[in-house]
């Protein structure tokens, strides 16, 4: 009697994306360091001190650049000798900016590889290019529209409408061909680029560091999901 032993293959296991950095280009030297100032904490007590010489102290401190814009002061009707009353401790460098510039009007970026104080209409007008890497999130075409949508939907930012790029010119009232996308739509844009399973947004500053937490969010909730359904798996209980 003759048995065949039939080869048992290794099941076939979905492929693990990891992303190495959240988005691209990297962050250069110089804003990884504003970076971490930011996030870093401080102690200071401004005693009707010039707004100038205050931003001049924080910069010495934490050995970043910050660039105070004259066009900004001027908007804002505020001069470099406003003075600064606050006492503050144990608080990050970001929390301490926006507690000082905020009622004069003012906020500020990171551009050009200096922190930039300017007003949060300039701020508003302020777009940078990044790439997001997004394979570990989505697995199929569909999904990457999905994140798109759920990023624009999460209101992380003011978004130019959806398609306008591609909608057909019209003719105007004068017989002259009009674009809609020649209208001064407010908002940043995000595109899918399947090629490279990446996402293309051009946004402010505030909106890039808020997709960057969202992201790194639906990450940990992946995560937590994958966790969960593998421990159910082991212990034999239905999904």
């Amino acid at each position: 009697v003759k048995f065949t032993v039939q080869e048992v293959k290794p099941a076939v296991t979905q492929q693990k994306h990891e992303i190495k950095q959240p988005f691209y280009p990297a962050l250069t030297g110089s804003e990884q360091k504003i970076r971490a100032a930011l996030q870093s904490k401080v102690d200071f007590e401004f005693p009707d001190v010039p707004l100038s010489k205050v931003l001049a102290t924080l910069q010495s401190q934490h050995g970043v650049n910050i660039f105070l814009s004259a066009k900004a002061l001027e908007d804002e009707g505020v001069t470099a000798d406003h003075p600064v009353n606050i006492a503050m401790k144990g608080i990050s460098l970001k929390s301490a900016l926006e507690l000082i510039l905020k009622p004069l009007g003012l906020t500020y970026v990171v551009d050009d590889e200096v922190l930039k104080i300017t007003t949060p209409y300039e701020a508003n007008r302020t777009f940078q290019v990044r790439i997001y890497p997004v394979a570990d999130l989505c697995e199929t075409p569909e999904d990457f529209l999905v994140l798109q949508d759920v990023i624009r939907n999460a209101q992380l930012g003011n978004w130019k409408p959806n398609g306008i790029d591609k909608l057909a010119p019209s003719i105007g009232f004068d017989g002259r061909i009009v674009r809609a996308d020649n209208y001064a739509y407010e908002g940043g844009t995000i595109s899918v680029l399947p090629q490279i399973q990446s996402l293309v947004v051009s946004q402010t500053y505030d909106t890039h560091n808020a997709i960057v937490d969202f992201l790194s969010l639906l990450r940990d909730v992946r995560k937590d999901q994958q966790r969960l359904s593998s421990e159910k798996k082991e212990t034999g209980i239905p999904r």
